[in-house]
């Protein structure tokens, strides 16, 4: 009777099908931090755990590529992540919970030379993001792009020279030359192409759905939030 008692607690519990919330994560500092594929932190990581994590749930995170994380959401491998709404790779069984995350602002950012001697010029960019559209005008101009399998690995192109334009959210690129103490370059050319909220994305596929979906809702209404990152 004790076993059969606790068995029916399991299942009407906020974590049913296990006490393990897990957070895809990629490399979108300082938001999300990937140190290894077993180690990835960060501000949203952080956040996100305080406030689903319980004394009979726990928050963990799994470390992969923004491609794979779209196919880990879709089958339910990973509960939520945080992304923006228009991701041509977003699976369509996903909820987005408001208020949004951040407001992440898009930029273009160029080395003039490298542009001015290129017959065609390059963009690093992360592979499976679209960015709002901006690849599709981008690629009319004529840029060719160059896919890379996160936000670093595109910056790193870029800022090596080895690609003559880099298709970014500002805050990973700040992130990383803060990182690396280095000064945003003469030669380099800021545009500023739109702002874009990013919000927590649920698999409709979780078994934890229902229960994300009420704590991240009841902590922005409590908190009186118009975004979560404050």
């Amino acid at each position: 009777m004790r076993v059969l008692l606790l068995l029916l607690l399991s299942l009407n519990s906020p974590a049913g099908a296990g006490n393990e919330i897990r957070l895809g994560v990629h490399n979108f500092p300082p938001y999300f931090v990937m140190q290894n594929s077993d180690n990835c932190a960060g501000e949203a990581v952080e956040l996100t755990r305080s406030i689903l994590q319980h004394d009979n749930i726990k928050l963990t995170t799994v470390c992969a590529t923004p491609a794979r994380l779209y196919k880990m959401l879709e089958s339910g491998e990973v509960d939520l992540t945080i992304n923006i709404k228009h991701t041509k790779a977003l699976p369509e069984n996903v909820s987005f919970i408001a208020p949004p995350y951040t407001q992440l602002s898009l930029v273009l950012l160029t080395h003039g030379a490298a542009v001015a001697r290129e017959k065609h010029p390059t963009i690093a960019a992360i592979r499976g993001f679209d960015y709002h559209g901006q690849r599709q005008l981008l690629a009319a101009k004529g840029y060719s792009f160059i896919d890379l399998p996160d936000s670093i690995s595109a910056v790193e192109m870029f800022i090596k020279g080895r690609s003559s334009a880099l298709l970014t959210y500002e805050a990973p690129f700040n992130h990383y030359l803060q990182q690396h103490g280095l000064p945003f370059a003469a030669h380099y050319q800021c545009q500023l192409l739109e702002h874009i909220d990013a919000y927590f994305v649920v698999s409709e596929q979780s078994a934890h759905k229902t229960y994300i979906s009420e704590k991240l809702t009841q902590h922005a209404n409590s908190e009186q939030l118009s975004y979560f990152a404050q």
